[in-house]
């Protein structure tokens, strides 16, 4: 008997499709055009000194990125999907074991993203032929990349485990990894500190369990300190991951056999929370009046989830207000719970955005709907009515955030009696435009989400499409590529010389704060423009799978697309291949 078979067919399958290669190829290609604009154009305003290490920094960012916020796309419903199609318990009728089954599906789904960091490596060691690196800290910061890696796939397969629908498995992935990255050590943070009212004396042991600390001990300023912190943080992250894939592996055997029917909902109190009276007769008069919106807004336990998230937003505006200037000492960690929890919101709000029609499209009553004479406008306004449901509460409070921190960082800094050391209108720009910048980022990545979850086939891809393309893509343009952030500033400044935009804007300080919410807003206006055009012209073809015969004119630029359906012919796609169907013979 072959050792491991399903990790034998597995490789088997994963070497056959394009995405495995197409995936090393862009995260190849993404390092290596970082490194071109820092050697040509970034490097122009620096020392030759400092092109190598600055080049060395950006690439690891980039590699954490990577590792934290793609591996848990890729485990997250790898044994899910199992239990819901009610295919795993077949696997155990087998001879194969428990162990043959989890690392079978493990390897399977982490292949293609360990293939894109193999790639992401050699672009790393580039730094070192240009100096300012040493080959230490290129070992050390390479073998924490491979231990984030591990880390954030162990723990996708994990929560895999533990949950059944997609939607709760990838937030859960992303909010476990990014938790144990950012959030874990910063919390653990504001309470060694009692809420930043006493100093900070060395790094918290719950620190120690993040991924992004350990490559921040990997570098030599770091390593030098304290080389045996550097070695206990890269052997506790990497217990925890090997930990994750053994609980997974002695536990999958007893989960299997859970079904929803059978378990007693007198024990689930939790998920009842919220289910009143007031809120059944809610639901009522929401399903008369658009039955989109009923069904998409009828789940009690996402407000839960936004409003905790809400919480750990309140203690991070807290943090920038007044506890900065009682703790120093601990910004470093204050920028890996900012940046963990801006991420951890936005995966929240995509996840909610892609799940109601993507459990509709997994149940089928997507094509049940199609086949009623529901326009699409109003489908479409009742899933937007219950978005709004859910995010309308939680927005209006971080907006009330916004307006503390420009409040007591205005009254912190002196008030009316110092108006020099920080203009007010600065606060006010900065706050106002970090706040417009998450409304429309909640509005484009309901869009975008809507259509990507209608059009994909496959889950998982749908969220990740939408958080990359509305997220993940943009900060990497704004700021891991050093150079392009200052490209706005420089535009922004040939326009002031005109008197009457002087007078708009007669503040230096002011213009530059509004001039990255601006790009941010433009970006988020376009995608959602697209999204809802493609969204209310194509919504039927797209749901259900139908494409027609390309565009043979001379149009080459909309060749690939998938224009709406003939009159005369109608393709649908099956698993089989294509069929086409007369006009009269579409039934």
């Amino acid at each position: 008997m072959t050792w491991l078979p399903i990790v034998n067919r597995e490789l088997l399958v994963n070497a056959r499709r394009s995405r495995t290669y197409w995936l090393r190829v862009g995260a190849a290609g993404a390092a290596l055009i970082i490194c071109a604009w820092i050697c040509l154009l970034a490097s122009r305003q620096q020392p030759p000194a400092t092109v190598g290490p600055t080049l060395f920094v950006y690439l690891t960012v980039l590699a954490f990125s990577y590792c934290l916020l793609v591996g848990p796309f890729f485990t997250a419903d790898c044994l899910s999907e199992e239990k819901r199609d009610g295919t795993l318990g077949l696997l155990f009728l087998t001879d194969l074991h428990s162990y043959d089954v989890v690392l079978g599906k493990w390897v399977a789904a982490s292949l293609a993203g360990f293939h894109g960091l193999l790639a992401m490596l050699p672009a790393l060691g580039l730094p070192l032929l240009l100096g300012g690196v040493t080959p230490g800290e290129y070992g050390r910061v390479a073998l924490a990349i491979v231990n984030a890696m591990l880390f954030s796939l162990t723990a996708g397969i994990f929560v895999s485990l533990l949950s059944r629908e997609q939607a709760k498995a990838t937030l859960a992935a992303a909010i476990l990894t990014l938790g144990l990255t950012g959030l874990l050590p910063g919390l653990a943070l504001v309470l060694t500190t009692r809420f930043f009212t006493h100093a900070m004396t060395g790094a918290p042991l719950l620190a120690l369990l993040s991924p992004a600390f350990t490559g921040y001990l990997a570098m030599d300023a770091s390593f030098r300190v304290s080389p045996g912190t550097y070695w206990l943080s890269l052997k506790l992250v990497h217990g925890l991951g090997w930990l994750f894939l053994l609980i997974t592996v002695l536990v999958v055997p007893r989960v299997w056999r859970d079904h929803p029917a059978e378990k007693p909902t007198t024990s689930r109190w939790f998920w009842r929370l919220g289910y009143t009276n007031r809120w059944r007769r809610v639901f009522r008069r929401r399903l008369e009046r658009n039955p989109v919106a009923a069904l998409a807004a009828r789940l009690r336990w996402p407000h839960y989830v936004f409003w905790t998230l809400v919480a750990l937003v309140a203690i991070n505006v807290y943090w920038l207000t007044i506890g900065y200037r009682l703790a120093p000492a601990s910004s470093q960690f204050h920028v890996y719970f900012s940046t963990t929890l801006v991420f951890t919101n936005r995966v929240w709000v995509t996840v909610m955005a892609c799940r109601f029609w993507i459990e509709l499209r997994r149940t089928g009553t997507l094509e049940l709907i199609l086949t009623t004479p529901v326009p699409v406008r109003t489908m479409l306004r009742g899933h937007r009515r219950a978005l709004t449901i859910l995010f309308a509460g939680p927005v209006v409070v971080i907006g009330a955030l916004h307006v503390f921190y420009v409040i007591g960082s205005w009254w912190l800094n002196g008030g009316l009696r110092n108006t020099n050391l920080i203009p007010p209108g600065y606060l006010l720009a900065s706050a106002g435009g970090s706040f417009i910048s998450f409304i429309t980022d909640v509005v484009a990545i309901c869009w975008m989400g809507t259509w990507f979850s209608v059009s994909c086939r496959r889950a998982t891809l749908a969220i990740f499409l939408t958080f990359a393309w509305v997220v993940l893509l943009p900060w990497t343009l704004s700021y891991v590529l050093p150079g392009l952030s200052s490209l706005p500033p420089a535009f922004w400044n040939f326009a002031m010389r005109h008197p009457w935009l002087q007078a708009l804007l007669p503040t230096s300080a002011v213009t530059h704060a509004l001039v990255h919410p601006t790009a941010w807003v433009l970006k988020n206006l376009t995608f959602t423009l697209w999204a809802r055009h493609q969204l209310h012209h194509h919504f039927r073809t797209a749901a259900a799978q139908v494409e027609a015969p390309p565009h043979r004119g001379p149009r080459w630029w909309k060749r690939g697309r998938t224009p709406m359906p003939d009159a005369r012919t109608l393709t649908l796609v099956t698993n089989s291949g294509r069929l086409s169907l007369p006009a009269g013979d579409q039934t």
